[in-house]
């Protein structure tokens, strides 16, 4: 009985990195040539900014205390989550045909459901994270001072 996993060919490995490069590399580009120096520029007048009842700031400090936390948990649950949730069942990884990038052992049991527990953990802390975000972004938002006029040529 073979007890490895099933590999990814060479051929099957750089598909899969070419593919994860053409998704990452425009991202990354679109971020660097623009996206932060738009928040950049947005952050520092975001008291500026009026939507109803709230600013810039509320925006820019509920994003950072909600947003960034909740955004590794989101996309943890997205690609991992089915998968743990049946590691945890079966107790047993890789699961059944899946493929691996380097020559790995099949584990079962306990050993097996280690790395999903600590995947749930860790959506856990960051879900309680965002909760704990949202009460912090709250206070800090409390006294959000109005729009000064921002100094143009003719005053300076």
């Amino acid at each position: 009985m073979n007890n490895y996993a099933p590999e990814y060919t060479k051929k099957e490995r750089i598909a899969i990195i070419v593919k994860f490069l053409l998704l990452a590399l425009p991202i990354h580009a679109v971020a660097q040539l623009w996206f932060f120096d738009w928040l950049r520029e947005y952050a520092d007048n975001a008291n500026c900014y009026y939507y109803g009842n709230i600013t810039g700031v509320h925006l820019l400090m509920y994003s950072m205390f909600i947003g960034l936390p909740l955004l590794p948990a989101i996309m943890l649950f997205i690609f991992e989550g089915r998968r743990s949730l049946k590691i945890i069942k079966l107790g047993k990884s890789p699961l059944p045909g899946e493929k691996v990038f380097k020559k790995t052992m099949y584990t079962y049991g306990y050993k097996a459901k280690i790395q999903p527990v600590f995947v749930f953990l860790f959506i856990g802390l960051c879900i309680t994270s965002s909760l704990w975000g949202a009460i912090k972004a709250h206070k800090l938002t409390q006294d959000v001072k109005p729009c000064e006029q921002q100094p143009t040529h003719e005053n300076i």
